[in-house]
């Protein structure tokens, strides 16, 4: 079997879409596991509102601003 250049242009080209997508669906997957990891460290004062990351393993972070005790993780509203 002969590659004729029209051949070879199509195969080429459908590799290249198909590097693409798989590009593409790696990028967002890597991107959506860092935005996730950035929201679980993400703290948001309950007394001034100020939000700000900790990274840190304790239940209870203090805020830089107002030195308020937080609880780390989601919301814990109540009502």
């Amino acid at each position: 079997m002969e590659l004729t250049l029209t051949d070879f242009v199509f195969y080429t080209l459908l590799g290249s879409m198909g590097l693409v997508l798989c590009f593409t669906l790696v990028s967002r997957t890597l991107h959506v596991r860092a935005e996730k990891r950035s929201l679980a460290n993400r703290v948001i004062c309950r007394l001034c509102l100020h939000a700000f990351e900790e990274t840190s393993y304790v239940s209870i972070v203090k805020c830089p601003v107002c030195g308020a005790a937080n609880e780390k993780g989601r919301c814990r509203r109540v009502g």
